[in-house]
């Protein structure tokens, strides 16, 4: 964390803005595009010290902004609106006293439930979204079925979730019960040398 270190950055989901997390400086930026295509600076908002912000996922409603802390394995709520963000409160994605690094983190389709990847304690955490202020309850761990869960993804009906784990060469398919956000590991891989990043889509 000696300099910037921008490293996600994706769309709003109504347009106009960009959100980078920038693990470096601790901090969520938000940009504009002018008419040269451009990034301005529009507004950020400030993260724990030493959390690290590695991914972003964005609420359907466009106001909640989940941010997954690599260094100190958390995920926090920010509120935007428009340009302004305000950081509401940050949630352990491991039990207390483990070492691991967080890394990836998606929304199912709804917004109703969230998921967080886990390096080291190899794991997806999950968590319920309240949907009238965007915080979350925990609802548990589900082992990732492999070593370092760099990446994961949801499909477009949120019924299935594909978790890349790098160090073990493999990508692991979870079954995921739309009513309580729960996982189960179906025992079914693809073998696959280092998967770093899953990307469904709708043929």
């Amino acid at each position: 964390q000696e300099r910037s270190h921008p490293h996600c950055i994706v769309e709003t989901p109504y347009g106009g803005f960009f959100l980078s997390a920038d693990l470096g400086l601790d901090e969520v930026i938000a940009y504009s595009v002018d008419g040269q295509g451009q990034f301005e600076e529009q507004g950020s908002v400030a993260v724990s010290p030493g959390a690290g912000p590695r991914h972003i996922a964005q609420h359907p409603n466009g106001r909640f902004i989940y941010v997954s802390n690599e260094l100190n394995s958390t995920v926090s709520l920010i509120h935007r609106n428009g340009r302004e963000m305000q950081l509401i409160q940050s949630w352990a994605t491991i039990p207390s006293g483990l070492e691991s690094h967080g890394a990836d983190i998606h929304l199912s389709p709804d917004g109703a439930y969230l998921y967080c990847s886990n390096r080291g304690h190899d794991s997806i955490a999950a968590f319920s979204v309240d949907q009238e202020n965007g915080n979350l309850s925990d609802i548990g761990y589900t082992l990732a079925g492999g070593k370092t869960p760099r990446n994961f993804a949801l499909t477009p009906d949120g019924g299935w979730v594909l978790v890349a784990n790098q160090n073990s060469d493999c990508i692991t398919i979870f079954a995921r019960d739309n009513s309580t956000g729960k996982l189960a590991d179906t025992g079914k891989r693809i073998e696959i040398g280092t998967p770093v990043c899953v990307r469904p889509f709708i043929l």
